[in-house]
């Protein structure tokens, strides 16, 4: 299996609840980020740790990847914590913290491909595969940063913490050096 290691981060100028609503409200994604273009809960009224979803993902690329997600940790409005099986097998996790006037979010996704295709085409075309998962985000970034604007604009409130949260003990926290750029792989 090809394996990938990614880190992107996100800086908004919004406050840090009103982005976590918006990306703990997964099933609202293909509303404002193009590359998902089906999500569906399969836990429906559980929020938080246990709660599990589907998604179809396509970037650039003429494929679609299909994945489910199970969320292992949960703590509003700073971390939520998954682990992913389908075409993507791994874990990952966003961490959300104030930056100067907004909000940074860091997305840690340690993935593996288990896609036929994908594997043995992996170490010839990784770099491509790496530019395709890089657009991907680039493009949550700016539909985020759209929905933001759109919900200001409008006057719309997000919603706030849901109810009946739990969660395990706190992940252990990854120094991640500053100055990277938007989206990174190791």
């Amino acid at each position: 299996m090809a394996e990938y290691r990614f880190i992107t981060r996100w800086r908004v100028s919004a406050p840090q609840q009103a982005v976590w609503d918006i990306l703990n409200d997964v099933i609202r994604y293909p509303e404002w980020w193009p590359c998902y273009k089906r999500c569906h809960h399969l836990t429906p009224g559980v929020t938080g740790v246990g709660s599990a979803s589907e998604y179809v993902v396509r970037g650039p690329l003429p494929y679609d990847v299909c994945y489910r997600v199970e969320v292992t940790y949960y703590d509003p409005p700073r971390e939520a914590a998954f682990r992913a099986a389908g075409d993507l097998v791994g874990d990952g996790r966003m961490v959300y913290e104030p930056d100067r006037d907004g909000t940074l979010v860091t997305i840690y996704w340690n993935v593996r491909t288990s896609g036929l295709w994908l594997n043995l085409l992996g170490p010839v075309l990784r770099w491509l595969f790496v530019w395709n998962h890089n657009t991907i985000m680039r493009k949550g970034e700016q539909g985020l940063i759209r929905r933001l604007r759109d919900q200001a604009s409008q006057g719309v409130n997000t919603p706030g913490p849901r109810e009946g949260l739990t969660g395990p003990e706190p992940l252990r926290k990854e120094k991640v050096p500053e100055g990277e750029g938007t989206s990174s792989t190791t």
